[in-house]
């Protein structure tokens, strides 16, 4: 039977103050008799021991001493058997010394922060360790509610990542600057809040929209290095003290050591991704060297015989079977253009493309392109004029081969999609920074602006797709990739019915 009751009120205060903790403790009477047991929970006054035999010969009053298992002679603490029922002894440390909290604190600190850094690095679920651990810093820092907001950089915001309390704040947002979460964050140090009526950085957001009632408030910051990703707070102390510097320190402690577990598994997370990318370009890669040569050998051939078919003047073919074959030639030559880009622009995507960044002569390379781009011109009864600004331009760090395929880009584009005796003009000139700017200016029927911030999408013809055109709709895509790779800036500007005009800009020998 139990030999001392408490007032009603009282004990349960006294147990909404206590901790659940359980160690190997020894109580040492002051006449030499020993009951070891185990703790059941503590407080910073006292502790309920669970005794292995029942503690016959004890009565209320007895004084002595509480030992650590194993014993160490560092940790005595002095106190009075105060409750005794079956198996279980209250003590009180008589001097309320400050010691026994002081090891209690640190050592379920330890065991609180080993829990969360096992949870953190033995689990692939991150949201749900999150909210494990937030309940778990609650009940150790004896609070009504506690939560854990993190800082979200694309949207200049920050958002609950979990809670643990009587409602579910779970998502809801705050402003950088709103709240004593959004100060903590923004000064990057711990707010203790004893009374939430007097201070100034109290926001009533979340109580208004739940219905709690928020009174006292802990908050310290999840920082990492000098970079503050989010803060960790804890509302309404239970029982009848306040948050005070020691609950400081160790929420500072939890905080720091959970801002570390999630930016450790923010890494795993961006490691397993790029592993997973890299996994993923190989085997682009391999299948690209398979495709390669799989379709450029049979269409090389195709395009081949048919052209020495089609230069056969001996041969007995009518004119329609020499433009069927025409057909043939031309269709295996578009197809082999499309492979090649296609080719080009993965190889560009998975970083496999590499380039060859020399001074180089652009009049040289816009010499090549313009070949190609003269015989197309013709067959679209559009002339292609060079500017006079062509002849005195200054040498750029770039690709040879790969300027001059952007050259021809642009010129084979402005020409396909060009009215009938349209006109096309390519110069040059220097910008404000100091770059050389090639453009590529027509008088066809422009771009809606509608469709102008599609134009560099991979695949888009932009309802060019069933004209009589050929297109693979890569180009531009290929041609910004390629001038961003060589430090370069690419853009346009379109007018319906006007024209348009392509530019891109290089980095000049200097």
């Amino acid at each position: 039977m139990e030999q001392n009751y408490s007032n009603e009120n009282h004990d349960r205060q006294r147990r909404w103050e206590r901790l659940e903790y359980q160690t190997g403790m020894a109580l040492l009477l002051e006449d030499g008799r020993r009951f070891e047991g185990v703790t059941l929970d503590v407080s910073l006054t006292g502790v309920l021991l669970k005794t292995e035999n029942p503690p016959e010969g004890l009565i209320i009053g007895d004084l002595g001493e509480l030992h650590i298992i194993p014993t160490d002679e560092n940790l005595r603490f002095p106190c009075k058997v105060v409750r005794i029922t079956d198996t279980k002894v209250g003590l009180n440390f008589h001097d309320k010394q400050s010691s026994f909290g002081m090891f209690v604190t640190h050592d379920m600190m330890l065991d609180l922060l080993t829990s969360i850094n096992k949870a953190f690095s033995a689990s692939l679920d991150l949201e749900s360790t999150i909210e494990t651990s937030v309940t778990h810093i609650k009940d150790y820092l004896q609070s009504e509610a506690a939560s854990l907001f993190l800082w979200d950089e694309e949207n200049k915001t920050i958002v609950c990542g979990a809670c643990a309390g009587p409602v579910d704040i779970t998502g809801i947002t705050l402003e950088p600057n709103e709240g004593v979460v959004g100060w903590v964050i923004q000064q990057g140090i711990p707010h203790i809040v004893h009374d939430v009526m007097g201070d100034s950085y109290f926001s009533r957001k979340v109580d208004e929209k739940t219905g709690f009632r928020t009174e006292s408030i802990l908050c310290a910051p999840l920082r990492i290095k000098d970079k503050i990703i989010g803060a960790l707070e804890v509302i309404n102390k239970r029982g009848s003290g306040l948050y005070a510097g020691h609950d400081r320190i160790v929420l500072t402690a939890l905080a720091s050591a959970t801002a570390m577990a999630i930016h450790n598994a923010r890494q795993a997370d961006a490691q397993a991704e790029r592993d997973a990318a890299i996994k993923a370009n190989k085997a682009k890669s391999e299948f690209l060297s398979s495709m390669s040569h799989e379709l450029r050998t049979p269409l090389n051939a195709i395009i081949g015989y048919s052209q020495m078919l089609a230069g056969n003047q001996k041969s007995n073919m009518s004119q329609s079977e020499r433009g069927a074959l025409g057909n043939i030639v031309k269709g295996g030559e578009h197809l082999l253009s499309l492979v090649n880009e296609v080719l080009d622009l993965a190889r560009i995507e998975s970083d496999q493309l590499e380039l060859e960044i020399t001074e180089v002569s652009p009049a040289e390379a816009i010499e090549g392109a313009m070949i190609m781009a003269n015989n197309m011109a013709e067959k679209n009864q559009v002339t292609i004029h060079e500017d006079p600004s062509l002849k005195s331009m200054p040498k750029v760090w770039a690709d040879e081969k790969r300027l001059s395929q952007i050259v021809l880009n642009l010129l084979s584009n402005a020409v396909k999609y060009n009215h009938d005796n349209g006109n096309v003009t390519i110069a040059s000139a220097l910008t404000s920074d100091g770059m050389l700017r090639l453009s590529v200016t027509d008088n066809g029927p422009g771009i809606s602006k509608e469709k102008q911030e599609r134009l560099f999408q991979p695949f888009s013809r932009l309802g060019m797709e069933k004209s009589a055109n050929e297109g693979t709709g890569i180009g531009l895509t290929i041609s910004k990739k390629l001038v961003e790779m060589m430090d370069g800036r690419i853009g346009f500007e379109s007018q319906a019915e006007k024209g348009t005009i392509f530019w891109f800009d290089l980095p000049v020998v200097l």
